[in-house]
Order: structure tokens, then C-alpha cells, then sequence
């Protein structure tokens, strides 16, 4: 990186350009705008041209990546795996082929643009997390008010994905509060704190039981921030309060008590008998559907997603899937593993745990390391993104949307810019 770097009108009129965009993503993910794709487009074309025109060009841009060679080679991995199936089905490269670019390419396009920004200015972008946990977590409330039922026209998204994807808003707006982005400090913090409440809110009248499963990570990580310190024996307390914590949250609900044991009640069900109609066994039952195709080729899996249909449509005439489950006409398993394993085996799953782990890991170093608090808090807002989709993905195939791989690729560049320490070092002045 070059020693100093300067920020000019044209510098902090792009930083806001780009810190626009990035606030906007959230927003337009949980609404019914619905342009999240048209904005990481917009994004991603900006950053380019940032990356092409900055200071130094394309080898200013490419020498700030440099460090970032393992997670280039890592992202770019699925690529290379989408590719490689196409050759051996004769598949068209399609919609797969391009969320593999948008995860690889646009995250190292936008990462490098945002090293050559304002760390102050693009810190501002968190307002739009604000922004989408309140309208998101307000639609959720509205929608279940006075009813028991979970709400069935959420925007865009079914109910355990818009409830998902709230609840890491919410805790990602918490996070931010280490971020002093206004002269109101005290105001700021007040203002996250009730994000958090609204979010948490919204996100338990979706009834969703799989994003419960994150929030004692969210809640150790949180406290590891505000301890600043890393130390598995000093984890262990942590990881208790926040089991205590997640325990006595749910605990306050009686509908989340009735739906975790309903959950309990029909897996036991079908474990007994296979074909019992119940959500829970339907779930099972596209879970073994995604593990027979796995089994079939565990190296290179079924090839495509497209395949996954048909197999269903297969296992249900030799009794395996039910009438029940047949008739939903499910495309895809409800889990983003068993999507992986299913259609590209092996390595489709070392593609997905890479697109996982290694930022995360970079972020896990970032946090645990004796830096400045704007570069902490950023690290653990990117590790809470990294852990929230990895353990979301158990339950629910969160990635099923272009949009929502758009928003982790943004999310995870804004981030590791944000927590660069070199990168903040030499911007000091701005810091």
C-alpha cells in the first residue's frame, strides 16, 4: 500500500456514491422495492470504474488486494467448480455461473474500491441497515398483529428468510455502535439500541426457529468486542450468558415455545414414519432426496440444482417422498449444504464452507488483534455476516436468491475494508 493517501472532492463525492449504494442494498433486500440486484449492479460498476480512475489506477488497486490473494483464490474456487460442471453435463452456464461472479469478482471489485475511499464516509452506509431493520422488523410486527399465524406475505422472501435476514440487520446495526457516525453520540446509541429491540421483535412474529440456532454466537461475539479481549477459557462464561440469554428470550414467547415443540414433536414423528405430513418431515425428506443425489456422485454431485426436481419427482414414485412433500413441488432441499452436496458434491460443499470460513477467518484475526475500535467493530459485524449465513444455511437456503449472495459479497468487502488496519492507518486523519 502506499504510504499516504489523500482524500479530495472527486474522493469523498465517490465514498458517498459508494457508501449510498452499499446503505441501500439492506434496504432494498427486506422491501418491496425490490432492486437489490439493480443496486449491487450499480455497486459493482461504480467500484470498477473507482478501481480503474483512482490514484495509481489498476496497480494501486491491485497492489491494496495483495494481501487478499488467499481469499481471491478461495472465492474464485466456486467458480471454477460451476464451470467444471457445465463441461461435464453439458449444462449452459447460467444462473449459478453468475452468483459464483457476483460472490468472487464483485466482492474483490468492491473491496478494492472501498481501500481507496474515505473509512469515515463509508461508515455511513451503516443508516441503511437502520433504516431496513425498521421497516422490515415493522412490517413483520404488522403483519402478525392480533394473529398466532406467521405472516405469509412478507416482501420477497418466505418467512424464515425475511426473518433471518432481519435479525442479522438488527444485530449488525447494534454492533455499529462503536461507529460514532453523528456530533449526537449519546442519541446514536439510543437509536441502535431501539433497532435492536425492534428488530429482535420482528424477527420472533416471523416464528422462525433456525435463526434462534446464531444468536448465542452473535451474543459471544458481541461480548468478545466489548471485552477486547480473545481466550478460549475466557469464552466459556461468554458462550453461558449467552445461552442463558437466548434461553430466557425464547422462553418469553409462547408461541416460540409451542413451535420449538412442535418441531421436537413431528422430528420424532418422522423418524418414526418416514412419510408423516409435517413440515419438519417434508424438510427431512428433501434433505434425503439432496443425500441420495450426493451419494450417486460424491465428488462432482448431480451438476446442477435443475436436477433436483426431477429426483424428487423419482424418489416420491419409489415411496421415499410423500404426497404431502411431492405436491409442494419443491426445487431445492431448504438447506444450503445439502444444496451444495446435491448438486456439485464434494467440492460444491469446499466452495460453499470457503466462501464462508475464509473471510471469517480473516475477520476472527482482525477482532482478537490489539487494533484501533473502528477496526474491531468492523471485523466483528463481518464475522457475525460470515457465522449468521453459514448457520442459517443449516436450516433454510438463504442463499436462493441472487440478491441475497449479492448482499453477503457487499457486506463482506465493505467490512474487511472497514477493518484494515493499514487501510485505516493511512487514512488516519479521517479515521
Amino acid at each position: 500500500m502506499t504510504a499516504s493517501l489523500h482524500y479530495p472532492f472527486k474522493t469523498r463525492l465517490a465514498t458517498l456514491l459508494v457508501a449510498a449504494l452499499i446503505a441501500l442494498m439492506p434496504i432494498t433486500l427486506l422491501t418491496d422495492l425490490g432492486q437489490a440486484s439493480g443496486v449491487f449492479y450499480a455497486l459493482a460498476v461504480t467500484c470498477l470504474a473507482i478501481c480503474l480512475l483512482r490514484v495509481g489506477g489498476l496497480s494501486a488497486t491491485l497492489a491494496d488486494l495483495k494481501e487478499y490473494r488467499v481469499l481471491a483464490l478461495a472465492l474464485l474456487f466456486s467458480v471454477g467448480v460451476i464451470a467444471l460442471a457445465a463441461l461435464r453435463t453439458d449444462l449452459r452456464l447460467g444462473t449459478e455461473f453468475e452468483r459464483a461472479l457476483r460472490v468472487s469478482l464483485g466482492t474483490l471489485v468492491v473491496l478494492g474500491a472501498c481501500l481507496a475511499l474515505s473509512p469515515k464516509w463509508l461508515r455511513q452506509a451503516t443508516w441503511g441497515l437502520i433504516a431496513a431493520t425498521w421497516v422490515a422488523g415493522g412490517t413483520a410486527l404488522w403483519l402478525s398483529w392480533a394473529s398466532t399465524e406467521r405472516p405469509d406475505n412478507l416482501p420477497q422472501f418466505n418467512a424464515v428468510s425475511y426473518g433471518d435476514l432481519l435479525l442479522l440487520t438488527a444485530v449488525l446495526a447494534t454492533f455499529s455502535s462503536g461507529w460514532q457516525l453523528t456530533r449526537f453520540r449519546k442519541t446514536e446509541i439510543a437509536l441502535k439500541a431501539l433497532t435492536l429491540v425492534v428488530g429482535l421483535l420482528g424477527f420472533m412474529a416471523t416464528q422462525t426457529r433456525g435463526g434462534w440456532l446464531a444468536v448465542p454466537f452473535f451474543i459471544v461475539i458481541g461480548l468478545v468486542l466489548a471485552s477486547g479481549k480473545v481466550s478460549p477459557r475466557k469464552l466459556v462464561l461468554p458462550a453461558l450468558i449467552a445461552v442463558l440469554i437466548a434461553s430466557a428470550v425464547l422462553a418469553s414467547s409462547s408461541v416460540m415455545r409451542l413451535r420449538f415443540s412442535q418441531a421436537i414433536t413431528q422430528t420424532a414423528d418422522c423418524i418414526e414414519r418416514p412419510l408423516t405430513i409435517s413440515s419438519e418431515c417434508g424438510r427431512i425428506q428433501l434433505w434425503h432426496v439432496a443425500w441420495l443425489m450426493f451419494k450417486a456422485d460424491p465428488v462432482f454431485g448431480g451438476g446442477s440444482t435443475q436436477n433436483f426436481r426431477p429426483m424428487v419427482e423419482h424418489y416420491w414414485r419409489q415411496g421415499i417422498v410423500s404426497d404431502f412433500t411431492h405436491a409442494q413441488d419443491f426445487g431445492e432441499p431448504h438447506s444450503d449444504i445439502m444444496y451444495s452436496l446435491a448438486s456439485h458434491g464434494l467440492l460444491g460443499l469446499a466452495a460453499l464452507l470457503l466462501m464462508y470460513f475464509t473471510p471469517a477467518w480473516i475477520f476472527a484475526k482482525r477482532l482478537s488483534a490489539q487494533v484501533a475500535a473502528p477496526a474491531r467493530v468492523a471485523a466483528a459485524m463481518g464475522l457475525v455476516v460470515c457465522v449468521g449465513f453459514f448457520v442459517f444455511g443449516w436450516t433454510e437456503l438463504i442463499l436462493r436468491t441472487l440478491r441475497t449472495l449479492s448482499f453477503y459479497a457487499m457486506s463482506i468487502a465493505w467490512l474487511l475494508a472497514l477493518s484494515d488496519e493499514r487501510f485505516l492507518k493511512r487514512s488516519s486523519g479521517e479515521v
